[in-house]
Protein backbone atom coordinates (compact mmCIF):
# COMPACT_ATOMS: atom_id res chain seq x y z
CA UNK A 1 0.00 0.00 0.00
CA UNK A 2 1.12 3.06 -0.62
CA UNK A 3 0.28 6.42 0.87
CA UNK A 4 0.53 10.27 0.67
CA UNK A 5 0.33 12.03 3.40
CA UNK A 6 0.61 16.10 3.30
CA UNK A 7 -0.63 18.97 4.81
CA UNK A 8 0.17 22.43 6.58
CA UNK A 9 3.61 23.57 7.10
CA UNK A 10 2.60 24.80 10.78
CA UNK A 11 0.71 21.75 11.37
CA UNK A 12 1.79 20.61 14.95
CA UNK A 13 -0.92 17.84 16.23
CA UNK A 14 1.36 14.78 15.64
CA UNK A 15 -1.03 12.42 17.61
CA UNK A 16 -3.68 13.17 14.74
CA UNK A 17 -1.00 11.89 12.50
CA UNK A 18 -0.11 8.70 14.51
CA UNK A 19 -3.37 7.70 15.16
CA UNK A 20 -3.88 7.50 11.28
CA UNK A 21 -0.72 5.84 10.27
CA UNK A 22 -1.05 3.22 13.13
CA UNK A 23 -3.87 2.25 10.55
CA UNK A 24 -2.25 1.46 7.94
CA UNK A 25 -0.99 -2.16 7.51
CA UNK A 26 3.08 -3.02 7.86
CA UNK A 27 5.18 -2.21 4.55
CA UNK A 28 2.86 0.38 4.30
CA UNK A 29 4.88 3.41 2.00
CA UNK A 30 4.31 6.88 2.93
CA UNK A 31 5.29 9.38 0.80
CA UNK A 32 5.41 13.14 1.54
CA UNK A 33 6.63 16.22 0.26
CA UNK A 34 9.28 16.42 1.97
CA UNK A 35 8.32 19.90 4.04
CA UNK A 36 8.04 21.37 7.57
CA UNK A 37 4.92 20.48 9.58
CA UNK A 38 2.50 17.52 8.40
CA UNK A 39 5.08 16.18 6.21
CA UNK A 40 8.06 15.89 8.65
CA UNK A 41 5.87 14.29 11.52
CA UNK A 42 4.66 11.99 8.98
CA UNK A 43 8.12 10.70 8.03
CA UNK A 44 8.87 11.12 11.96
CA UNK A 45 5.98 8.86 13.12
CA UNK A 46 5.90 6.64 9.92
CA UNK A 47 10.05 5.51 10.61
CA UNK A 48 8.72 5.30 14.03
CA UNK A 49 5.89 2.80 13.09
CA UNK A 50 8.47 0.44 11.10
CA UNK A 51 6.80 1.98 8.01
CA UNK A 52 8.91 2.78 4.38
CA UNK A 53 8.88 6.30 4.14
CA UNK A 54 9.64 8.10 0.80
CA UNK A 55 10.09 12.00 0.96
CA UNK A 56 9.78 13.51 -2.52
CA UNK A 57 10.93 17.04 -3.01
CA UNK A 58 10.32 19.65 -5.37
CA UNK A 59 12.82 19.73 -8.27
CA UNK A 60 14.46 21.65 -11.00
CA UNK A 61 11.75 20.23 -13.55
CA UNK A 62 8.61 21.41 -10.86
CA UNK A 63 10.35 24.82 -11.07
CA UNK A 64 10.77 25.26 -14.66
CA UNK A 65 7.11 24.08 -15.80
CA UNK A 66 5.32 26.42 -13.16
CA UNK A 67 7.70 28.86 -11.13
CA UNK A 68 7.03 29.92 -7.88
CA UNK A 69 4.64 27.24 -7.06
CA UNK A 70 6.60 24.47 -7.79
CA UNK A 71 4.69 22.23 -5.69
CA UNK A 72 2.37 21.81 -7.91
CA UNK A 73 4.11 19.84 -10.01
CA UNK A 74 5.24 17.79 -6.84
CA UNK A 75 1.98 17.28 -6.12
CA UNK A 76 1.30 16.02 -9.67
CA UNK A 77 4.35 13.61 -9.18
CA UNK A 78 3.45 12.14 -6.14
CA UNK A 79 0.26 11.45 -7.40
CA UNK A 80 2.15 9.77 -10.21
CA UNK A 81 3.56 7.21 -7.76
CA UNK A 82 -0.23 5.19 -7.77
CA UNK A 83 -0.84 5.94 -4.52
CA UNK A 84 -4.19 4.43 -2.86
CA UNK A 85 -5.03 6.64 -0.13
CA UNK A 86 -3.77 10.24 0.78
CA UNK A 87 -4.08 11.77 4.14
CA UNK A 88 -4.48 15.69 4.35
CA UNK A 89 -3.64 17.36 7.48
CA UNK A 90 -4.97 21.08 7.48
CA UNK A 91 -6.80 23.35 9.80
CA UNK A 92 -8.68 25.38 7.22
CA UNK A 93 -8.21 24.38 3.71
CA UNK A 94 -9.88 27.10 2.04
CA UNK A 95 -6.28 28.65 3.37
CA UNK A 96 -4.06 26.26 2.01
CA UNK A 97 -2.87 26.57 -1.20
CA UNK A 98 -0.16 23.36 -1.61
CA UNK A 99 -3.00 20.98 0.38
CA UNK A 100 -5.72 22.33 -1.34
CA UNK A 101 -4.12 21.67 -4.45
CA UNK A 102 -3.23 18.01 -3.53
CA UNK A 103 -7.19 17.06 -2.32
CA UNK A 104 -8.34 18.85 -5.66
CA UNK A 105 -6.10 16.56 -7.63
CA UNK A 106 -6.82 13.80 -5.54
CA UNK A 107 -10.43 14.00 -5.73
CA UNK A 108 -10.46 13.58 -9.54
CA UNK A 109 -8.79 10.06 -9.26
CA UNK A 110 -11.80 7.19 -9.44
CA UNK A 111 -10.82 4.77 -6.40
CA UNK A 112 -8.44 7.15 -4.42
CA UNK A 113 -9.28 7.13 -0.96
CA UNK A 114 -9.15 10.83 0.47
CA UNK A 115 -9.36 11.90 4.07
CA UNK A 116 -8.89 15.23 5.36
CA UNK A 117 -8.15 16.10 8.95
CA UNK A 118 -8.96 19.74 10.55
CA UNK A 119 -7.91 18.92 14.03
Amino acid sequence: MRVIVAGATGWTDETAIRRELEKLPPGTIVVHGDSPGADALAGKVARLLGLVVEPMSKNAADRARHGRVAWKGLNERMLATGPSMVLAFHADLKESNGTRHLVNLARRIDGLELMVFAE
